[in-house]
Protein backbone atom coordinates (compact mmCIF):
# COMPACT_ATOMS: atom_id res chain seq x y z
CA UNK A 1 0.00 0.00 0.00
CA UNK A 2 2.63 2.20 0.78
CA UNK A 3 4.34 1.93 -2.53
CA UNK A 4 1.92 2.52 -4.37
CA UNK A 5 0.95 5.58 -2.65
CA UNK A 6 4.52 6.58 -3.29
CA UNK A 7 4.36 5.69 -7.10
CA UNK A 8 1.06 7.67 -6.80
CA UNK A 9 2.52 10.47 -5.74
CA UNK A 10 5.81 10.86 -7.70
CA UNK A 11 4.32 10.48 -10.74
CA UNK A 12 0.73 11.93 -10.69
CA UNK A 13 0.81 14.27 -7.65
CA UNK A 14 1.51 18.59 -8.27
CA UNK A 15 1.00 21.56 -7.62
CA UNK A 16 -1.49 24.33 -8.54
CA UNK A 17 -0.87 28.13 -7.10
CA UNK A 18 -3.80 30.57 -5.55
CA UNK A 19 -2.81 33.79 -5.63
CA UNK A 20 -2.68 36.28 -1.96
CA UNK A 21 -3.30 39.36 -2.83
CA UNK A 22 -2.43 42.68 -1.24
CA UNK A 23 -5.87 44.43 -0.17
CA UNK A 24 -4.69 48.00 -0.75
CA UNK A 25 -3.18 47.37 -4.23
CA UNK A 26 -4.46 44.50 -5.41
CA UNK A 27 -0.26 43.64 -5.84
CA UNK A 28 0.00 39.60 -5.88
CA UNK A 29 2.40 38.72 -2.37
CA UNK A 30 2.52 35.51 -2.74
CA UNK A 31 1.04 31.82 -3.78
CA UNK A 32 0.04 28.72 -1.83
CA UNK A 33 0.86 26.07 -3.31
CA UNK A 34 -1.87 23.35 -3.03
CA UNK A 35 -1.70 19.55 -4.15
CA UNK A 36 -3.88 18.43 -7.56
CA UNK A 37 -3.37 15.11 -8.61
CA UNK A 38 -2.74 14.52 -12.96
CA UNK A 39 -4.84 11.58 -14.19
CA UNK A 40 -3.62 9.23 -17.01
CA UNK A 41 -5.72 11.58 -19.43
CA UNK A 42 -4.03 14.34 -18.23
CA UNK A 43 -7.17 15.99 -16.34
CA UNK A 44 -6.35 17.80 -12.63
CA UNK A 45 -8.45 17.55 -9.76
CA UNK A 46 -8.07 17.76 -6.01
CA UNK A 47 -6.86 14.94 -4.03
CA UNK A 48 -9.68 14.92 -1.73
CA UNK A 49 -9.40 11.84 0.69
CA UNK A 50 -6.54 10.30 -1.19
CA UNK A 51 -4.79 13.29 0.69
CA UNK A 52 -5.99 11.16 4.63
CA UNK A 53 -4.25 8.66 3.31
CA UNK A 54 -1.13 10.19 2.57
CA UNK A 55 -1.07 12.08 5.86
CA UNK A 56 -1.46 8.66 7.95
CA UNK A 57 2.08 7.23 7.15
CA UNK A 58 5.24 9.61 7.83
CA UNK A 59 6.88 8.52 4.78
CA UNK A 60 4.24 8.76 2.38
CA UNK A 61 3.62 12.37 3.62
CA UNK A 62 7.55 13.13 3.16
CA UNK A 63 7.61 11.49 0.07
CA UNK A 64 4.39 14.46 -0.89
CA UNK A 65 6.25 16.75 0.88
CA UNK A 66 9.05 16.31 -1.27
CA UNK A 67 6.96 16.40 -4.35
CA UNK A 68 5.33 19.77 -3.55
CA UNK A 69 8.29 21.25 -3.22
CA UNK A 70 10.12 19.81 -6.49
CA UNK A 71 7.27 21.29 -7.96
CA UNK A 72 7.99 24.70 -5.96
CA UNK A 73 11.94 24.56 -7.39
CA UNK A 74 10.92 23.80 -10.54
CA UNK A 75 7.80 26.02 -11.51
CA UNK A 76 9.19 29.05 -8.88
CA UNK A 77 12.82 29.36 -8.45
CA UNK A 78 13.12 31.00 -11.98
CA UNK A 79 10.54 33.62 -10.73
CA UNK A 80 11.91 34.41 -7.68
CA UNK A 81 14.94 35.26 -9.57
CA UNK A 82 12.92 37.96 -11.76
CA UNK A 83 10.25 39.13 -9.46
CA UNK A 84 12.42 39.88 -5.78
CA UNK A 85 9.10 40.82 -3.70
CA UNK A 86 6.69 37.13 -3.61
CA UNK A 87 6.40 33.95 -1.56
CA UNK A 88 5.67 30.58 -2.11
CA UNK A 89 3.46 28.92 0.99
CA UNK A 90 3.97 24.96 1.34
CA UNK A 91 1.69 22.91 4.27
CA UNK A 92 3.94 20.85 6.04
CA UNK A 93 2.76 19.20 9.42
CA UNK A 94 4.89 19.34 12.23
CA UNK A 95 5.76 15.51 12.23
CA UNK A 96 8.18 16.34 9.13
CA UNK A 97 8.65 19.92 9.95
CA UNK A 98 10.30 18.92 13.17
CA UNK A 99 12.77 17.15 11.85
CA UNK A 100 15.73 17.74 9.36
CA UNK A 101 14.07 16.05 6.62
CA UNK A 102 12.69 19.30 5.70
CA UNK A 103 16.07 21.05 5.43
CA UNK A 104 17.76 17.88 3.47
CA UNK A 105 15.18 18.13 0.58
CA UNK A 106 15.53 22.25 0.48
CA UNK A 107 19.51 21.97 0.48
CA UNK A 108 18.85 18.74 -2.17
CA UNK A 109 16.45 20.49 -4.12
CA UNK A 110 18.78 23.21 -4.14
CA UNK A 111 15.41 25.85 -2.68
CA UNK A 112 18.25 26.55 -0.08
CA UNK A 113 19.11 29.92 -1.42
CA UNK A 114 15.88 31.09 -1.98
CA UNK A 115 14.52 29.66 1.76
CA UNK A 116 13.25 33.38 2.71
CA UNK A 117 10.44 32.97 0.13
CA UNK A 118 9.14 29.50 1.38
CA UNK A 119 6.43 29.85 3.73
CA UNK A 120 5.24 26.58 5.94
CA UNK A 121 1.67 26.58 6.73
CA UNK A 122 0.58 24.57 9.61
CA UNK A 123 -2.80 24.49 11.08
CA UNK A 124 -3.78 26.92 14.44
CA UNK A 125 -4.38 22.85 15.91
CA UNK A 126 -1.06 21.65 15.13
CA UNK A 127 0.92 24.46 16.41
CA UNK A 128 -0.95 24.34 19.69
CA UNK A 129 0.46 20.68 20.16
CA UNK A 130 3.88 20.29 22.68
CA UNK A 131 5.29 18.30 19.24
CA UNK A 132 3.51 21.87 16.79
CA UNK A 133 5.43 24.19 19.02
CA UNK A 134 9.25 22.69 19.27
CA UNK A 135 8.82 21.80 15.28
CA UNK A 136 8.12 25.63 15.01
CA UNK A 137 10.72 27.11 17.08
CA UNK A 138 13.10 24.72 15.24
CA UNK A 139 11.88 26.18 11.85
CA UNK A 140 11.88 29.84 13.04
CA UNK A 141 15.44 28.93 14.38
CA UNK A 142 16.55 27.83 10.75
CA UNK A 143 15.19 30.80 8.87
CA UNK A 144 12.12 29.17 7.66
CA UNK A 145 9.12 31.95 8.09
CA UNK A 146 5.67 30.39 9.45
CA UNK A 147 2.07 31.02 8.73
CA UNK A 148 -0.63 29.91 10.66
CA UNK A 149 -3.42 28.26 8.89
CA UNK A 150 -7.18 28.21 9.70
CA UNK A 151 -6.93 30.27 12.52
CA UNK A 152 -10.07 30.69 14.55
CA UNK A 153 -11.88 27.48 13.95
CA UNK A 154 -9.82 25.66 16.59
CA UNK A 155 -9.14 26.43 20.43
CA UNK A 156 -7.54 29.22 20.01
CA UNK A 157 -4.15 29.22 22.25
CA UNK A 158 -3.98 33.16 22.13
CA UNK A 159 -1.13 32.87 24.93
CA UNK A 160 0.69 29.71 23.57
CA UNK A 161 0.66 31.44 19.55
CA UNK A 162 1.97 34.76 21.13
CA UNK A 163 4.69 32.92 22.60
CA UNK A 164 5.62 31.84 18.92
CA UNK A 165 8.32 33.30 16.29
CA UNK A 166 5.56 33.54 13.61
CA UNK A 167 5.04 35.60 10.47
CA UNK A 168 1.43 35.12 9.09
CA UNK A 169 -2.05 34.16 10.76
CA UNK A 170 -4.46 32.93 8.20
CA UNK A 171 -8.09 34.15 8.96
CA UNK A 172 -10.40 30.77 8.19
CA UNK A 173 -13.15 31.31 5.83
CA UNK A 174 -15.54 30.17 8.25
CA UNK A 175 -14.96 33.37 9.87
CA UNK A 176 -14.54 35.33 6.75
CA UNK A 177 -17.97 33.84 5.59
CA UNK A 178 -20.73 35.52 7.91
CA UNK A 179 -19.16 39.13 9.07
CA UNK A 180 -21.13 40.74 6.74
CA UNK A 181 -24.56 39.35 8.04
CA UNK A 182 -22.88 38.61 11.86
CA UNK A 183 -22.10 41.65 14.25
CA UNK A 184 -20.31 39.06 16.53
CA UNK A 185 -18.78 37.83 13.90
CA UNK A 186 -16.99 41.19 12.18
CA UNK A 187 -16.14 42.17 16.12
CA UNK A 188 -14.23 38.26 16.07
CA UNK A 189 -12.55 39.23 12.83
CA UNK A 190 -11.56 42.66 13.87
CA UNK A 191 -10.25 41.01 17.26
CA UNK A 192 -8.15 38.60 15.34
CA UNK A 193 -6.80 41.80 13.45
CA UNK A 194 -6.08 43.60 16.10
CA UNK A 195 -4.39 40.56 18.09
CA UNK A 196 -2.01 39.89 14.85
CA UNK A 197 -1.13 43.59 15.09
CA UNK A 198 0.07 43.47 18.65
CA UNK A 199 2.06 40.48 17.54
CA UNK A 200 3.62 42.06 14.65
CA UNK A 201 2.14 39.51 12.12
CA UNK A 202 0.82 39.74 8.87
CA UNK A 203 -3.24 38.43 7.69
CA UNK A 204 -4.27 36.78 5.30
CA UNK A 205 -7.97 36.31 5.01
CA UNK A 206 -8.99 33.22 3.44
CA UNK A 207 -12.02 31.76 1.48
CA UNK A 208 -13.14 35.31 0.11
CA UNK A 209 -15.69 35.16 -2.51
CA UNK A 210 -16.73 38.92 -3.23
CA UNK A 211 -15.69 42.34 -3.74
CA UNK A 212 -17.88 42.87 -0.31
CA UNK A 213 -16.14 40.43 1.38
CA UNK A 214 -12.80 42.00 -0.24
CA UNK A 215 -13.90 45.71 0.91
CA UNK A 216 -14.89 44.95 4.34
CA UNK A 217 -11.43 43.04 4.84
CA UNK A 218 -9.69 46.04 3.41
CA UNK A 219 -11.74 48.50 5.83
CA UNK A 220 -10.89 46.16 9.13
CA UNK A 221 -7.28 46.18 8.43
CA UNK A 222 -6.86 43.01 7.11
CA UNK A 223 -3.60 42.90 5.00
CA UNK A 224 -3.79 40.35 2.26
CA UNK A 225 -7.00 38.34 0.59
CA UNK A 226 -7.06 35.07 -0.70
CA UNK A 227 -10.04 33.24 -2.83
CA UNK A 228 -12.15 32.71 -5.45
CA UNK A 229 -13.10 36.40 -5.99
CA UNK A 230 -9.59 37.18 -6.99
CA UNK A 231 -8.38 33.93 -8.73
CA UNK A 232 -8.73 29.73 -7.73
CA UNK A 233 -5.38 27.53 -8.14
CA UNK A 234 -3.31 28.21 -11.09
CA UNK A 235 -1.20 26.21 -12.96
CA UNK A 236 2.12 27.11 -12.89
CA UNK A 237 1.91 28.34 -16.65
CA UNK A 238 -0.25 30.84 -15.45
CA UNK A 239 1.61 31.91 -12.34
CA UNK A 240 3.80 34.59 -14.13
CA UNK A 241 0.61 36.65 -15.63
CA UNK A 242 -0.58 36.92 -11.94
CA UNK A 243 2.70 38.38 -10.83
CA UNK A 244 2.55 41.16 -13.76
CA UNK A 245 -0.48 42.05 -13.52
CA UNK A 246 -2.13 41.52 -10.01
CA UNK A 247 -6.05 41.84 -9.03
CA UNK A 248 -5.93 46.10 -9.16
CA UNK A 249 -10.00 46.30 -8.94
CA UNK A 250 -9.67 44.82 -5.78
CA UNK A 251 -13.21 45.90 -3.30
CA UNK A 252 -14.24 47.51 -5.69
CA UNK A 253 -15.50 45.43 -9.07
CA UNK A 254 -18.55 42.51 -9.00
CA UNK A 255 -15.88 39.78 -8.39
CA UNK A 256 -14.56 37.73 -10.92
Amino acid sequence: MRRALIHTIENQCTAYYQPIVELDTGRVVGFESLTRIRDDNGAVSSPGAFIDEIEADVDTLTALVRQILCAIAHDMVPLFKRYPDFYVSVNIPPAILGTRRVIEIIKDLRLAPYIRRLVVEVTERQSLTSAGSAALEWAAANGIRIAIDDFGTGNSGISQIAGLDLDILKIDHALVKPVLASRASARMLRGIVALASALHMHTIAEGVETWQQAFFMRAAGVDYGQGWYWSRALPAAEVEQALRTGFADTGTSSGR
